[in-house]
């Protein structure tokens, strides 16, 4: 009983992340996470390589490497291991493989 409230537990507090730190910046700037994945999976096309390439930006901002082009950089502050689970959520959410029909 014990493990299954400790993983319950560690279920919601990892699907927080996302909401509690992405998704209330991303709406007070006007900036729309969805077009933003897409434009990550269409031009890498694997979960890895969009993970890795939003990863890799989220923590080393370069306008060089910027897919979505519609407003300002912003410089994110996260830590690895909160940006790791929050981009897993974000796929999670967003990810087309499996819901078409």
């Amino acid at each position: 009983m014990a493990k299954k409230l400790i993983l319950l537990l560690s279920l919601i507090l990892w699907a927080d992340t996302f909401e509690q730190a992405c998704v209330p910046c991303h709406q007070r700037r006007a900036v729309p996470l969805k077009p933003i994945f897409f434009d990550y999976l269409l031009y890498y096309s694997s979960e890895r390589g969009v993970k890795k390439a939003m990863r890799d930006f989220l923590l080393h901002p370069d306008p060089k490497k910027r897919l979505y082009k519609k407003g300002p950089i912003h410089r994110h502050r996260f830590d690895p291991k909160t940006l790791q689970k929050a981009l897993d959520e974000y796929w999670e959410r967003y990810k087309v493989i499996g819901k078409i029909k």
